[in-house]
């Protein structure tokens, strides 16, 4: 029954005695974290599937109807994403696991980040900066490059954006862009130095792997902002100075290749690093490829016999709007990139 006088349903754990509550509007997944019990995730959205679970007993409202994950065929068995799904009764659900401790890669902790900074980057795009604290205290970020956070911009408006600054400081930096009738980045661009929003951090599994082997980093419009956070990482680490690192970075126009200069302050540093750009709108004074980020890739790609890049042997990590990754993981499935090898960060 609704307990609390109203302020929630109850969710038992199948199989054990764990209950906890959730608040109206909240989703199972994000009160099961704040009550110290840890259901499997990865994206906190509703793309990965990753938090599904069995309904047992009782109903369920989505919070997210259109998520990428959902699938009729686990609605018809009962099987919801828990990031989005919120109780409309009390419930019981079946977890494929339930742990007591975070995740290592994904120690979720709720902020409220205040905006302390805001820096125009190009047309539509800007740097966000937030201090983040903690209950009242200022809080140390905890993430790892490539990793990103979710933003509450509105009770019902959350918007996922990547971190682009490194992580062991009091704040943490997005870069976004504003795209008409969307009204999660018209919100952001809405934001004032003083404003504050609540942020949960970190989410994603785009974060650096073997140090061992190549990297190929891969940006869109964007998606820089995680391939940022990626290449400062890479640049002040000594393991990766006999590695070669390739940074292939992909925009509409000039003015929209935000951070170009930084990123080739960073590519300086690394004595095996190449840095690619490609314009689909470009001037006579562009000295890069003209056209899509995929045919920078598919040059690239091919030309791993001179040991420049090897395909099979290096890790991509790719972050940009969808239909770009979706492109990008063609090509590479066309060159034998197993997909245990590419670490994507996809957001429409």
């Amino acid at each position: 029954m609704n307990v609390e006088g109203g302020s929630g349903f109850r969710v038992t754990l199948d199989g054990s005695a764990l209950s906890f509550t959730v608040a109206p509007g909240e989703s199972i997944l994000n009160a099961a974290r704040r009550s110290g019990h840890w259901l499997p995730f990865e994206c906190g959205w509703g793309s990965c599937g990753r938090c599904r679970a069995t309904l047992v007993d009782g109903d369920l409202e989505s919070l997210f109807p259109e998520a990428p994950a959902i699938d009729a065929r686990d609605v018809r068995r009962r099987r919801y994403l828990m990031c989005q799904s919120t109780p409309a009764t009390d419930v019981v659900i079946k977890a494929t696991t339930i742990d007591a401790d975070p995740p290592d890669e994904r120690p979720v902790v709720d902020h409220v980040g205040t905006l302390v900074a805001v820096r125009d980057l190009g047309p539509d795009i800007r740097e966000l900066r937030f201090a983040l604290t903690t209950a009242g205290e200022r809080t140390i970020a905890q993430f790892r490059p490539g990793q990103y956070g979710v933003l509450e911009l509105h009770p019902d408006l959350h918007r996922c954006y990547s971190m682009s600054n490194l992580p062991g400081t009091e704040h943490v930096e997005f870069i976004v862009k504003r795209y008409a009738g969307r009204p999660g980045s018209n919100r952001v661009f809405d934001l004032r130095v003083g404003d504050q929003i609540p942020i949960e951090l970190p989410y994603g599994d785009m974060w650096l792997r073997d140090r061992n082997r190549p990297a190929l980093l891969i940006a869109g419009g964007t998606g820089i902002s995680a391939v940022l956070s990626l290449l400062r990482s890479i640049s002040v680490d000594p393991r990766w100075a006999t590695r070669p690192v390739h940074v292939l970075y992909g925009a509409a126009t000039r003015e929209e290749l935000v951070c170009w200069d930084e990123l080739q302050q960073l590519i300086e540093r690394l004595p095996q690093a190449n840095l690619h750009g490609a314009l689909v709108q470009a001037d006579n004074s562009w000295e890069g490829t003209r056209g899509f980020v995929t045919e920078v890739l598919t040059e690239l790609l091919g030309s791993g016999d001179d040991h420049e890049w090897a395909p099979v042997a290096g890790v991509v990590y790719l972050a940009g709007p969808p239909p770009m990754v979706k492109a990008v993981q063609d090509v590479l499935a066309a060159h034998g990139i197993q997909l245990d090898r590419i670490h994507v960060d996809s957001f429409g």
